[in-house]
């Protein structure tokens, strides 16, 4: 029954896109002010899967692709596929491809690190995968905040910070740090491949 529940959310989500989330109250929208920001990207710290802290300054001078993921979402066969495949074609030239498991949308996500781990090994993720945070709410991870501040499509000219609709949602940056573009979890990886190689 909740499987069947979670394909139907799945397939309302590809019907109603970003507005999806529009229907559930449960995550509210939380104001940032610049100046509770850190000055970059590279300032930021994540933890990896096994708990050890992993600097963002690791990643400077490469592309990056940033997104939330879940393991048990509709989504999620298309996105390891292609994630897989741009990480196989521009991974030597500079483009990094960073996820991060979140339990927020029907706790679609494993609750432990190593179920996540094994998965990863199952199904051969060549990216990279973190520890799992939130994106949404007043407990967004601080490296979400930082993304959706400076990403004009999810922030109000008050610093009120939208909501990610779904799994999947995908932010390019480019070599220096900045949030370049938002992709919506509908949208495939596929369809960034034209913006990632003008970054490159």
């Amino acid at each position: 029954m909740r499987i069947l529940l979670i394909i139907k959310l799945c397939i309302l989500f590809l019907f109603l896109g970003e507005n999806f989330i529009t229907m559930f109250p449960f995550f509210k929208k939380i104001t940032v002010l610049k100046s509770e920001l850190k000055p970059s990207l590279y300032d930021y710290n994540v933890k990896s899967l096994n708990g050890s802290d992993v600097s963002m300054s690791t990643y400077r001078n490469k592309v990056l692709i940033i997104f939330n993921s879940a393991s048990k979402c509709g989504l999620t066969k298309n996105h390891i596929n292609q994630f897989n495949e741009l990480h196989e074609k521009f991974n030597d030239k500079g483009l990094e491809i960073l996820g991060f498991p979140t339990y927020q949308f029907f706790s679609q996500e494993f609750k432990q690190s190593c179920d996540i781990s094994q998965f990863n090994q199952e199904k051969n993720i060549k990216y990279n995968v973190f520890a799992p945070v939130e994106v949404n709410g007043e407990n967004t991870h601080e490296l979400f905040k930082y993304l959706k501040f400076n990403c004009d499509e999810m922030h109000d000219e008050n610093g009120v910070l939208d909501n990610i609709g779904w799994n999947f949602g995908k932010f390019l940056v480019d070599k220096n740090g900045n949030v370049v573009k938002y992709f919506s979890p509908k949208l495939s990886p596929l369809n960034m491949e034209k913006d990632i190689t003008d970054l490159l």
